[in-house]
């Protein structure tokens, strides 16, 4: 029995990776990748970004964003809680909160729904 090879959890992680993705692009950032492992338990993302830190927070909470899953808001996916945890620390006497960085994390990705649709889809399939 295979518990994390799943479609569902693949699609999960693959989403998680895709909204860091599209909103790291959002920011300006290139050379932009993203993988899932063989049995779709986990997932990262890489690339260059000259970015601030409040946005590099932004894109960390934009991965844990559920807003365009209806049912799931306020539900971080596996690795969600990294994304967080690295987020408060970039934030540290920043000048902005977490709860702002989520909200401009969220609504980034409800205007950039149709390319994470689409980034998740091409991570699920170059990843299988």
């Amino acid at each position: 029995m295979r518990l994390f090879g799943s479609g569902t959890n693949r699609r999960r992680v693959a989403g998680h990776e895709a909204r860091h993705v599209v909103i790291a692009r959002h920011f300006g950032a290139t050379n932009l990748t993203a993988r899932i492992t063989p049995d779709g338990s986990h997932g990262y993302f890489t690339g260059d970004f000259d970015g601030t830190k409040e946005q590099e927070a932004v894109i960390l909470l934009a991965g844990g964003s559920r807003t365009d899953m209806p049912g799931m808001r306020g539900v971080l996916p596996h690795g969600g809680d990294s994304d967080l945890k690295q987020a408060k620390r970039l934030l540290r006497g920043s000048g902005m909160s977490v709860r702002q960085a989520e909200r401009e994390a969220q609504k980034l990705v409800r205007k950039n729904r149709g390319a994470i649709k689409r980034e998740t889809r091409k991570i699920e399939k170059r990843n299988r």
